[in-house]
């Protein structure tokens, strides 16, 4: 997952690095109502910002071997949120984080995002994933449940509120 050209595919999606022309819909992604509530500003607001931070976002996926892709339709090519795998210097193996458009939401495309993954996390030889949500966030609870995470209790940070925490082990 560390080169421009690496992509992650099921039957209806694919998952593929930022480029600098999602800029429209990563400023919507992070003007949403949900990403603000449950995730926080990250002071993405205008478009220049939004390409200040697919870049951010395209080089730590090239310095840690895995990062944040973008998430779309393969019939239409729409752009439909972000999944991928974050470094948060915590823990020995990577944290899952997924955002989806309001448009996305509902359908399993968000499911089958991190599906594709876990699995890519898997054959990487990963022991397990940790993912963190916000504790009123429960529609992304219910879906890291239904992917097999455990919650192990909660998170702090001084980078973001108290966080319900959750882990899934991928090797025995």
């Amino acid at each position: 997952m560390n080169t421009e050209t690496s992509i992650l595919t099921s039957d209806r999606i694919t998952l593929r690095p930022l480029a600098f022309d999602d800029q429209y819909w990563v400023l919507a992604l992070q003007q949403d109502e949900l990403w603000l509530k449950y995730i926080g500003s990250k002071n993405v607001n205008t478009l220049d910002d939004a390409c200040d931070y697919i870049g951010k976002t395209n080089a730590q996926r090239e310095e840690w071997g895995y990062g944040l892709l973008a998430v779309e339709l393969n019939d239409t090519k729409q752009p439909l949120g972000v999944c991928g795998l974050f470094n948060r210097f915590a823990f020995e193996c990577p944290d899952l984080g997924f955002a989806m458009l309001p448009e996305a939401r509902g359908n399993g495309i968000c499911y089958e995002a991190c599906q594709c993954v876990i699995a890519w996390s898997a054959s990487e030889g990963y022991r397990f994933l940790t993912a963190m949500t916000h504790p009123e966030n429960m529609a992304s609870q219910k879906l890291l449940q239904r992917l097999g995470f455990k919650k192990q209790g909660f998170y702090f940070d001084k980078t973001f509120p108290k966080q319900h925490l959750f882990r899934l082990e991928l090797q025995p």
